[in-house]
């Protein structure tokens, strides 16, 4: 396999490229990687909005989702509230603070996004989409 595949297969490279991205906010709002990246989830993710949701999207330790909902609640930044429904879930929403930061941090994706696909048409972006979707699907099966 070609050394550029590996290294984003590897995620090292992208994960460097997006904390470098992130730094400012992190730092403006002490925040840290988890805390940024569940707050920008709970702006996109509609009613999809309990630890469950956020561990398929961001595919991280359930524990560690947890105590950083704990924490963004903390500072107020999230709310939670108990599904009326079933109990067992509790779904959290952003406060206004956190739309704030939310916002923000959806104009650093869009920054990261641009400068990681620029050169690439538009015809090659769908191509990449189609292949990213298909190998994320090639994975699901596998870890089932």
């Amino acid at each position: 396999m070609e050394k550029p595949v590996e290294a984003i297969m590897r995620g090292g490279q992208f994960k460097q490229f997006s904390e470098q991205e992130m730094s400012e906010l992190r730092k403006t709002y002490d925040l840290k990687r988890l805390e940024l990246e569940v707050v920008y989830f709970l702006s996109i993710c509609g009613g999809e909005n309990t630890v469950v949701s956020i561990h398929a999207y961001l595919n991280a330790n359930k524990g560690h989702i947890s105590q950083t909902l704990f924490s963004l609640c903390e500072k107020g930044l999230v709310t939670s509230e108990q599904d009326k429904k079933d109990r067992r879930y509790i779904h959290y929403r952003l406060t206004t603070e956190g739309e704030l930061i939310a916002n923000q941090m959806k104009m650093v994706w869009d920054r990261l996004k641009g400068k990681m696909f620029q050169g690439i048409s538009d015809e090659e972006l769908k191509v990449f989409k189609r292949v990213s979707r298909k190998i994320c699907e090639n994975i699901s099966r596998e870890l089932k």
